[in-house]
């Protein structure tokens, strides 16, 4: 009997967990019953956690230690059948945790430099930051969340195909953020993030009579790029008052129901530098 099928927070492989102690899934394959199984949990080789021998039917565990931020993790699991037979440990699955508390942030919110009104829609911002990577990467993680829909893109090219990122929440209690592997997409030299942001649930038309601004008057995002190089040495590119911005772009409007306008004539001019929003409290969702 073998485990296939390995799921951490029903998700294959995920990036980005946001629970302490993850649950771990797996399905059976060969013989006719589970008996027992074993979970080995590795960090870089090093096994953190050996459930050992646990006679159980259920192909479900949670982990019991407590992991931190940024873990990259491994498991496999082995399975005993009906006969009391041990399989062949499974594949290797994997999961890495994601940003578990407010202080992991160094990032701040950013929005236009215009004072938004309710009796006006308004164009896309663009947000962009050059900046240089200094020699070999070993490991990049782009974090990013915003009030409104976001797009990041590394040199022209989207980091991800997640259309109408963070996706929809209440805005009152929680922001949901995205974890994204840039790693290969990152050259030695200048680099360039660009954040597009746009009215999505956050102030944009929802529901069956197009109520606009449900959430507030002032789109905001949020970027926290962070690189590991091969010699050891680290690298934040944090969003802040340094990032360019503009809203003169192409895109002249974006709304989940009320369609979008793009003039293809137009650039986005980014002589602007970014204003922090006046309200900057609001609850991050980990996932």
């Amino acid at each position: 009997m073998k485990a296939i099928r390995l799921r951490t927070e029903y998700l294959n492989n995920p990036q980005g967990i946001d629970r302490i102690h993850p649950r771990l899934f797996w399905n059976c394959e060969g013989g006719i019953r589970q008996t027992a199984y074993q979970i080995r949990l590795t960090e870089e080789e090093h096994v953190i956690w050996d459930s050992g021998k646990t006679e159980s039917g259920s192909m479900r565990a949670e982990v019991p230690v407590s992991l931190k931020s940024r873990q990259a993790l491994a498991w496999q699991v082995r399975l005993w059948d009906e006969a009391d037979q041990a399989g062949e440990w499974s594949e290797k699955g994997c999961f890495e945790m994601g940003l578990l508390k407010g202080e992991d942030w160094k990032a701040s919110w950013i929005t236009g430099d215009y004072a938004p009104s309710k009796k006006e829609r308004y164009p896309v911002d663009c947000f962009r930051n050059r900046f240089t990577v200094q020699g070999p990467v070993k490991k990049a993680r782009l974090y990013a969340a915003a009030c409104g829909d976001y797009e990041a893109s590394l040199g022209g090219e989207k980091v991800a195909d997640f259309c109408f990122a963070p996706g929809y929440t209440d805005y009152r209690k929680r922001i949901q953020y995205q974890t994204y592997d840039v790693t290969s997409m990152l050259v030695q030299g200048e680099n360039t993030l660009e954040l597009l942001l746009a009215d999505g649930w956050y102030r944009g038309s929802c529901g069956a009579y197009g109520i606009t601004y449900q959430y507030g008057l002032e789109t905001r995002a949020l970027a926290q790029l962070e690189i590991e190089y091969e010699d050891g040495s680290q690298d934040q590119i944090l969003t802040d008052d340094s990032w360019d911005w503009s809203n003169d772009g192409p895109i002249r409007f974006a709304d989940h129901k009320d369609g979008e306008t793009v003039d293809a004539r137009k650039m986005p001019s980014l002589i602007c530098q970014v204003i922090f929003p006046l309200n900057t409290r609001v609850f991050m969702h980990y996932l």
